[in-house]
């Protein structure tokens, strides 16, 4: 247990641990400079180091639970928030289509986002850590670094569907239907596409549609409040 504890740890989490680390050495220390096998108070010297160590493995396996359990989590974010119709369909139709898929999923992340807070709570109530020590808000930053991670990889998924779904080359490489269904109308030899093409003035154009989805997958970010100051949210850090 203990050789796994020293091999296992992250640089960033061994200084959480530094006290309980010492005190397993300390626990561990007659056993390689004084005792042997058949040493007469070999029993007490095991059940110590036993205990000691035990209660460090503990502490360790939670901390790796937890952001394991974190990680489980961002993983589904990657399931994109674009899922379109086998037919092309009015854009006021794909519009509703997507707002009544993507509602439930960033419900969704916003529940995994209040699970996550309380992962990390956990993890604190476990180390008892000075929570103004910079070791502790070394480890907040690094948790905060997965989830800035999970949130760029939830995007970029949704991102990556959308991009696909509007290229010429996909959709014949998989004989798909286009997504939108629009009118082309001809006047006076000038054609005109209802909707636009383009963004307009009403903002229901196929690109302020496609806009409109794309702040949805970008919105993932605004779901859950930061760890590291309990309000606010990483759309800055998105952005960037």
């Amino acid at each position: 247990m203990y050789n796994n504890i020293l091999a296992t740890l992250l640089p960033v989490e061994k200084p959480l641990l530094a006290d309980r680390i010492d005190r397993m050495r300390t626990a561990l220390q007659p056993g390689i400079d004084q005792l042997l096998w058949n040493s007469e108070n070999i029993d007490p010297f095991i059940s110590n180091a036993m205990s000691v160590v035990t209660e460090v493995d503990e502490l360790v396996k939670k901390m790796k639970e937890n952001v394991l359990n974190m990680q489980k989590m961002m993983e589904l974010w990657k399931t994109p928030l674009f899922e379109r119709k086998p037919k092309a369909m009015p854009p006021e139709d794909v519009q509703a289509s997507h707002d009544s898929q993507v509602m439930p999923r960033l419900d969704d992340i916003k529940a995994h986002g209040k699970d996550i807070t309380k992962l990390m709570k956990d993890t604190a109530d476990n180390i008892k850590p000075d929570k103004k020590s910079p070791t502790w808000l070394s480890y907040v930053d690094y948790v905060n670094g997965l989830i800035i991670e999970g949130i760029t990889h939830g995007i970029n998924s949704s991102m990556v569907k959308l991009a696909e779904n509007i290229s010429i080359s996909y959709n014949k490489q998989y004989n798909l239907q286009p997504i939108f269904d629009i009118k082309v109308n001809l006047y006076d030899n000038q054609v005109s596409f209802e909707p636009s093409i383009g963004s307009n003035p009403r903002a229901n154009g196929i690109r302020d549609l496609i806009y409109k989805i794309m702040n949805d997958f970008i919105s993932i970010s605004i779901q859950m409040p930061r760890l590291d100051t309990s309000s606010g949210d990483y759309l800055v850090e998105i952005k960037d």
